[in-house]
């Protein structure tokens, strides 16, 4: 099997960040147009968001292990999907802690996306500064939410829907230019 073979064969499940993309698009969506459902529910959200976001890290992980920067996605996922068990388990602690979780967790998340996109471009996948420059959007969101934390309920709803739904169409993003890198080996393979 030719490197080129092993990346087409080894890049699969892309679709997995698709999906997940489009939860954190609904959850951003539900917060914008639920205020009344508050913090509380902002608190449980975010918890499922993030066990959901883990389980199919962890998974796409397992399933590309041959792609470079696997492990980044492995430990990515067991990270999201311990955080995620913890702030469900306890959601009076989530609602205190919400702003500071959320502002970590979209750190890392900035972090990890800084990562891919730089992998991508070694791949020589050409649009990788657009991930890049959300990826940077993202950072920024997350140091307002964690240098404002006491900005109030309406505050961290406002700043919490706007992060999600930008780590939703960064995760859509991602995707993409997965099936670009999927598709791009595939006329050189036959």
């Amino acid at each position: 099997m030719t490197i080129l073979e092993t990346i087409q064969s080894d890049i699969k499940n892309w679709w997995l960040f698709i999906l997940k993309g489009i939860v954190f698009i609904g959850a951003g969506i539900y917060v914008f147009y639920s205020p009344l459902a508050g913090y509380i529910g902002l608190s449980v959200l975010f918890a499922i968001v993030i066990i959901i976001s883990g389980i199919s890290q962890i998974y796409f992980a397992s399933v590309n292990s041959a792609m470079r920067g696997w492990g980044w996605s492995l430990i990515s996922g067991i990270l999201d999907l311990i955080i995620g068990i913890y702030l469900f388990s306890y959601p009076l602690i989530t609602m205190v802690t919400l702003p500071l979780f959320l502002g970590f967790w979209l750190m890392f998340r900035s972090f990890y996306l800084t990562g891919i996109a730089f992998d991508l471009k070694s791949y020589g996948i050409t649009s990788w500064v657009g991930l890049l420059v959300g990826s940077i959007v993202l950072l920024i969101t997350a140091l307002l939410v964690l240098y404002f934390p006491a900005a109030g309920a309406a505050g961290i709803i406002v700043i919490s829907a706007i992060a999600l739904i930008i780590a939703g169409i960064l995760n859509i993003m991602l995707a993409l230019k997965f099936k670009d890198l999927k598709n791009i080996t595939a006329p050189f393979i036959k």
